[in-house]
């Protein structure tokens, strides 16, 4: 169980670095646009989501609070 959650934690970590590189290296739009209900950046949106579907994923499937 231990190995699994240090697994999913080092998953994350490479996806947080994977998703700062890849923004440091797009180049920036003239003029960012962001809506009236868009309080987060997208980077933020896109490592909740990858967390949330591994989350999903480890309940589903029992190895995350499974009986």
């Amino acid at each position: 169980m231990t190995r699994l959650i240090l697994l999913l934690l080092m998953f994350s970590a490479v996806v947080i670095a994977v998703t700062s590189v890849m923004s440091l290296i797009k180049a920036p739009s003239p003029a960012p646009r962001q809506s009236k209900d868009s309080f987060m950046p997208a980077s933020v949106k896109n490592i909740a989501y990858v967390l949330l579907i591994i989350l999903m994923f480890g309940v589903v499937s029992g190895v995350i609070g499974g009986l």
